[in-house]
């Protein structure tokens, strides 16, 4: 019997003594009385007599807090078997899908700005929807409607969207939009077309934004995207609307006013189909993606916002941690406007980068596709693999991951939870305590 090296026992100025295991996800407010006893467990669990204290035993075991021998060892082999065996799932096809690479924008950082090409073409996307029907022992599709601006290539989505209906598979999509097209007509398609989320994207107050995100012609969009997010919240949409806010460290104050502009948008029974979550990005140059943060900003910046305005950008709890993305699994594929594949959605366009095509099962480039599901993996990274953090850690970015290997780079990938775990542990703690306070009174 041992002391698991996923607890921690930590004291918190404000809230006493706090235990946190990463492994179970459990946490424990500790009287002081106790701390002698659990630092003696600590050093010595299988010396330390319990006979006194059965209840403390029980608990401690029954939340992974005392652990077998070995115990602790065995987790990580069980938990990269449970991330290898999501990634090499044969029952989902996931693709995100580039009906277009044109766009009404011409954003200032955009990574796509040199990448020509035409929209996806009638018989591409015939042919794309016998790609998936080809996929037939796949019982779920999942799409991602993507571009450009995909609300561009309105004709291409529904389509496909009316071949994938014909399948009789377990369909659901979503869709990355700048906004801008979102009419109250298109809104009003969204249920029928099976898209259940939608992401939207705002890089800060009007000003900052219509600098950065402008139309074509240099002209405004920040106006045009929140009256057609007003329709939206006001239609019969039935699934969840994802406010993206672009954050970097010119414009980090800005998040809590577009959250209180789009809170005060959402009627009472939408505020649960709404979030307002920080996209954390790069100066100028930064890619318009999820996946490209500094870890430790991000969270200071979490912490920051909840201290100031009470309000959780992202999660202030661990949870445990998802399996992969598009380059790490088996039946996910970035699918460009010629029916060409890729392994990440930052590749769109860059032809050293594809993979195969959806009309041909031979001459694809395994080596890539090998490369970002197994190459770069962070399951075989010894430093992850004792970092007290691996179980609720997903590996980061993996693109990122794998530039730096090829590059000889380094640079984190590591979770926002990394250096500021005790500081969003007691956050979340004293949030907990305010809720059940409010409910008893």
């Amino acid at each position: 019997m041992r002391w698991s090296r996923y607890s921690r026992l930590f004291l918190s100025q404000r809230n006493g003594w706090l235990l946190y295991n990463s492994a179970s996800n459990s946490f424990l407010q500790v009287g002081e009385e106790l701390v002698p006893a659990l630092k003696a467990i600590q050093e010595d669990a299988d010396g330390y007599d319990f006979s006194g204290q059965p209840q403390l035993y029980f608990t401690l075991r029954s939340h992974g807090f005392l652990v077998e021998d070995g115990q602790d060892d065995a987790l990580y082999n069980i938990l990269k078997m449970q991330r290898l065996t999501a990634n090499y799932a044969t029952q989902t096809l996931l693709l995100t899908i580039a009906v277009t690479r044109n766009c009404n924008f011409d954003c200032s950082y955009c990574y796509e700005g040199n990448r020509n090409g035409l929209p996806m073409s009638d018989e591409m996307a015939d042919k794309l929807i016998e790609f998936i029907r080809l996929h037939s022992g796949l019982k779920n599709v999942g799409l991602v409607w993507y571009g450009g601006e995909p609300l561009l290539a309105m004709n291409t989505v529904r389509r496909i969207t009316q071949g994938v209906e014909k399948m009789g598979k377990n369909y659901e999509a979503g869709i990355v939009t700048n906004g801008y097209l979102l009419t109250k007509e298109i809104a009003d398609e969204l249920n029928d077309l099976h898209i259940r989320w939608i992401q939207i994207t705002l890089d800060g107050k009007r000003e900052t934004h219509d600098g950065r995100r402008y139309l074509k012609n240099g002209g405004p969009t920040y106006d045009r995207i929140l009256h057609n997010l007003e329709g939206l919240l006001k239609s019969d949409y039935k699934g969840r609307i994802s406010i993206r806010v672009n954050v970097d460290t010119r414009n980090e104050d800005e998040f809590i006013c577009v959250h209180r502009q789009v809170m005060e948008l959402c009627p009472e029974d939408k505020k649960q189909q709404v979030s307002v979550y920080p996209g954390f990005v790069k100066g100028d140059d930064h890619p318009d993606v999820s996946c490209f943060f500094n870890p430790d900003d991000k969270g200071r910046f979490i912490a920051e916002t909840h201290r100031k305005y009470g309000i959780n950008p992202l999660s202030l709890f661990p949870s445990k941690a998802q399996a992969g993305c598009t380059l790490t699994k088996r039946n996910a594929y970035v699918v460009g406007p010629d029916g060409e594949l890729y392994k990440c959605w930052d590749d769109v366009g860059i032809e050293s980068l594809v993979v195969g095509h959806i009309d041909r099962f031979n001459d694809w480039n395994m080596g890539l596709i090998a490369e970002g599901m197994t190459g770069c993996s962070y399951l075989d990274a010894q430093e992850c693999k004792e970092c007290y953090y691996f179980p609720i850690c997903d590996g980061g970015c993996h693109k990122v991951r794998m530039n730096h290997l090829r590059d000889g780079k380094t640079g984190s990938c590591c979770s926002y939870f990394k250096n500021h775990l005790e500081e969003l542990l007691e956050l979340h703690y004293e949030e907990k305590q305010k809720r059940e306070a409010e409910k008893g009174a």
